[in-house]
């Protein structure tokens, strides 16, 4: 992938408050069933993803061992408030893999591809970020891969943790 490309990303920056969000998220959904919600803030000219914010599911999501909805009027709202906070904007979403490794899945790909194609998002890129189990060594271990997805790839590209937004770990709604 071409740094130049319209809509590249070369890496993620995910703040403390939004790893918290995720982490907790992923403890609470100890089930064995899928979980996940938006990312908020910005893309920047630079080819960086500035991931502010991470929505939880919201109570209306749907989770199953393989699939998950997120409640979109929760999201909505958080969309909403972190775009009054700061202007962040929804860039992609996150989501779980409890049984398979955290690479995007056929469900995923359409998802991604349905995103990109409706006229009213404009989306030109979307980040996902995948938290799910990474092949078996000595001890299973969970990994945490980001992906930038346009229309034409779908690209794996690294994630760095930055400083926090608020010291609170979530959005106030």
């Amino acid at each position: 992938m071409s740094y130049a490309e319209p809509g590249a990303i070369r890496n993620v920056q995910l703040t403390d408050c939004a790893a918290r969000t995720i982490a907790r998220e992923v403890d609470a959904a100890g089930d064995g069933r899928e979980t996940g919600g938006i990312l908020l803030g910005n893309i920047n000219a630079d080819g960086v993803a500035d991931v502010r914010y991470a929505g939880d599911p919201g109570p209306a999501a749907v989770r199953t061992q393989a699939f998950f909805l997120r409640d979109r009027a929760h999201a909505q709202r958080l969309a909403d408030t972190a775009f009054a906070t700061d202007g962040s904007i929804w860039i992609g979403e996150w989501h779980t893999h409890p049984s398979t490794e955290p690479v995007p899945s056929r469900t995923d790909v359409d998802t991604y591809l349905t995103l990109l194609t409706d006229p009213e998002l404009q989306f030109t890129v979307i980040v996902s970020i995948i938290i799910g189990s990474l092949p078996p060594r000595r001890t299973p271990e969970i990994g945490m891969i980001a992906w930038a997805c346009t229309l034409s790839s779908i690209t794996a590209i690294p994630i760095q943790l930055t400083d926090d937004v608020d010291g609170q770990g979530h959005l106030p709604i």
